[in-house]
């Protein structure tokens, strides 16, 4: 059966609805069934593979996508995150007994990632990197190249792909879904995740760009 590949951060993993929230808000150990890649995949009669990543970056959703074991028969949307998420890449992967930083993680295949989100000032690391490094108009410069680089790597591929954001982006190959609309008229989760009926909106907007054009 065909596939629906899905990439993005919370919001497509499925944090904070019923089904993938634990302890102290922290995400579910699987992706949520009511979020919108387990819906959209549902609707187009396809098995549905949700590679969303709770707090990822636009770096890291584009290094998920250029290193993810594709099918020729795979078909990809991707909800890019956050302009302001920043990460440090390493293709390493953990030697057993290695110890790790509060601030270094262990992807799902493998891989270490350093993760710099929104400023927190009880992190060195986030501290300096906002102090010396940050720049929204880089990150949105940087945002624009993943998101071009992307649909090239896609199209050499065959892989049919479509591409949207929680932040609305003057770029061609986004589609607009109007999040504004979607964070603030529908009911937000406990932890401030778009709900429900918000998960089910977008999902028939993607549906319908992806059938309609």
């Amino acid at each position: 059966m065909d596939r629906l590949v899905a990439f993005g951060c919370s919001y497509t993993y499925g944090h904070g609805l019923p089904d993938c929230i634990m302890a102290k808000g922290r995400a579910g150990k699987k992706p949520s069934k009511l979020a919108w890649p387990y819906l959209l995949a549902k609707k187009l009669d396809k098995e549905v593979y949700n590679a969303g990543i709770p707090g990822t970056s636009n770096k890291l959703i584009m290094d998920t996508i250029i290193n993810f074991p594709f099918k020729p028969t795979d078909t990809v949307v991707i909800l890019w995150t956050y302009l302001s998420r920043h990460c440090i890449l390493s293709h390493k992967k953990l030697e057993p007994g290695s110890k790790l930083d509060n601030e270094v993680s262990v992807l799902p295949n493998g891989n270490l990632h350093t993760f710099i989100g929104t400023y927190d000032p009880k992190s060195l690391m986030s501290a300096r990197y906002y102090r010396l490094l940050h720049n929204k108009e880089d990150q949105l410069i940087m945002t624009n190249h993943y998101i071009s680089y992307v649909r090239l790597y896609l199209e050499k591929h065959n892989i049919p792909n479509l591409q949207t954001t929680i932040k609305k982006l003057d770029h061609p190959l986004i589609y607009d879904i109007d999040w504004g609309d979607l964070a603030h008229n529908y009911p937000l989760t406990p932890d401030g995740h778009i709900g429900v009926e918000a998960q089910e909106e977008l999902t028939n907007r993607i549906y319908k760009r992806m059938t309609e054009g």
